[in-house]
């Protein structure tokens, strides 16, 4: 159990930090000087480029984009790899079995099961599909602040209940996790030994129920707060005097550049 809880205190660690990239929304880069709505149409093309290609060269061309777009943006590598790396790894980890159950040509016996040709193929394409639009999506994390990203989607005329909803589980997630952190790092303080496998997972049981029920608890609280202080069931956005300038129409150039290749590759 100590192990487990050790484990979810890294995942529900790093992907607070994917989350929290806000602070390189405010330096002098490239897509931070782009139009907001420019670049969600953009990066949402893109997306949809990874996701209805099997071309490896394209997913791998389109995941090196996104690293020129984070070096020009001035991101540091070093924090964005970590940041959402492990979204591709865990899907590597959940495809891995397909070498084994895709059928097909072998091409080698591993533990007396046959790894077949289509098998690699399709963990490599799904895996560097993942890669390229984890990769997509973060640039609009590591560039866009969460209230720019909110006025732009309201301005597409997207329903307010969608966009007022995204907001509100936006803000609600960082309290989940402080509060699952908290209940893990206090149960591994009173922990000392191993208490047996059964035991274990009687107490999993019983952590599991008892978060659920704080976190129930503490968005009552939340929202009782949020109605103290006006919350009258929509977000308010403050509109930005963004204008299109040269930096959105090298980038809209750029990703023309991408569409002209993925038409390439499906030839």
């Amino acid at each position: 159990m100590v192990e487990l809880a050790g484990t979810i205190k890294v995942i529900s660690k790093l992907l607070r930090d994917f989350l929290v990239a806000e602070e390189y929304a405010y330096r002098e880069g490239f897509l931070q000087g782009v139009d907001q709505k420019v670049k969600l149409m953009a990066i949402l093309l893109l997306i949809v480029l990874a996701v209805s290609t099997q071309n490896i060269f394209f997913l791998l061309l389109l995941f090196l984009f996104s690293l020129t777009m984070v070096l020009l943006s001035k991101v540091s590598l070093r924090m964005y790899l970590p940041r959402f790396g492990f979204i591709p790894i865990f899907a590597l980890i959940i495809v891995l079995p397909w070498i084994f159950l895709m059928p097909g040509q072998p091409a080698l016996t591993f533990i007396g099961l046959n790894v077949t040709k289509p098998g690699i193929m399709y963990v490599i394409t799904f895996t560097l599909r993942v890669t390229a639009c984890v990769s997509c999506v973060s640039l609009l994390l590591f560039t866009t602040r969460v209230s720019d990203l909110l006025h732009t989607l309201k301005s597409l005329k997207i329903p307010s209940p969608l966009v007022d909803m995204f907001g509100l589980v936006y803000r609600y997630l960082f309290t989940f996790l402080s509060e699952l952190e908290r209940m893990l790092l206090g149960r591994e303080c009173r922990v000392v030994s191993d208490q047996g496998l059964l035991k274990n997972w009687r107490d999993g049981g019983n952590v599991v129920g008892n978060f659920l029920s704080r976190t129930f608890y503490r968005s009552e609280n939340v929202y009782k707060a949020m109605r103290a202080r006006g919350y009258d069931g929509s977000f308010k956005t403050y509109p930005r005097n963004d204008k299109i300038g040269k930096k959105s129409i090298v980038f809209m150039a750029l990703v023309g550049i991408m569409v002209g290749i993925w038409l390439v590759t499906r030839l």
